[in-house]
């Protein structure tokens, strides 16, 4: 019963682990989908306003 818990437990652990670094490469990649849309935008200049934008 000992070997099955252990093995659940690394399991789990990786999972978690891959959790996490998916959410951090989704929210990168959100991220630049968003920049990429406000330069995009001609009819505001969100440079202007934003400096993280550059």
């Amino acid at each position: 019963m000992k070997k099955y818990t252990q093995e659940a437990t690394q399991v789990n652990e990786r999972f978690i682990q891959e959790t996490k670094r998916l959410s951090v490469e989704r929210h990168k990649r959100a991220h630049v989908q968003i920049k990429s849309e406000l330069v995009d935008n001609k009819n505001i200049n969100y440079r202007k306003h934003m400096k993280w934008i550059s």
